[in-house]
């Protein structure tokens, strides 16, 4: 009877040791994940609005550490919104922005497969803006002291700056590949001298994992 315990207790400590695996490891144990985004995007100039409305994203990420570290991973990740719009004062402006960036991520409830999750990083954003103005400025003709229109009055402004970004949202698992991810993003150049950009964006992806 001794010899058969010592045989079972050998022959299970595989068996064992394969389910204390199977629990160390995540139940959604993906490693890299590529992803894209459409978001309702809302782009200031200090707390002037610029343009909003539709824009798009997309990124990659990896998730390279085991055990606790587990929670940590790192995107890049890319949006751009491009938006002309016409005000009632007879002014129109036309902006197109670009953001590049990269965020280090805590996910919460990471063995889980609705992980909320914070990140914050830099962002570089660059801008192209167009500002047009009929009938703005007047001159006032010196002979019959009538206001004259210039017509149309143009400001073109391009210009880029990094600053911090900060975010969250949650992954939410459909199977082992794929996610859906709502999130919310911030990024803003207001630190330190020059540009004064903030891009908010209420977004949700589609995540491909591998």
């Amino acid at each position: 009877m001794k010899h058969l315990a010592d045989i079972l207790l050998v022959a299970g400590w595989p068996v064992g040791l394969s389910i204390a695996q199977d629990q160390e490891k995540p139940a959604w144990p993906y490693r890299v994940e590529v992803f894209g985004n459409i978001a309702h995007g809302r782009f200031y100039n200090g707390d002037h609005l610029l343009g909003s409305g539709l824009d798009y994203g997309g990124g990659a990420g990896v998730r390279p550490f085991s055990g606790w570290w587990w929670r940590v991973g790192f995107e890049v990740q890319m949006a751009r919104i491009k938006k002309g719009e016409l005000e009632n004062a007879g002014v129109s402006q036309v902006v197109d922005s670009r953001l590049v960036m990269v965020n280090a991520l805590y996910h919460f409830r990471s063995d889980t497969r609705v992980q909320p999750y914070l990140y914050g990083g830099v962002g570089h954003v660059s801008v192209d803006y167009t500002s047009r103005c009929f009938d703005c400025i007047f001159d006032q003709d010196p002979v019959t002291g009538k206001l004259v229109s210039r017509g149309v009055s143009e400001w073109h402004t391009v210009g880029s700056k990094t600053g911090v970004t900060l975010g969250g949202g949650v992954k939410i698992a459909i199977n082992r590949h794929l996610s859906v991810r709502p999130e919310l993003l911030l990024a803003d150049t207001t630190p330190g001298s020059g540009w004064n950009w903030t891009w908010f964006r209420l977004q949700i992806g589609m995540g491909v994992h591998f």
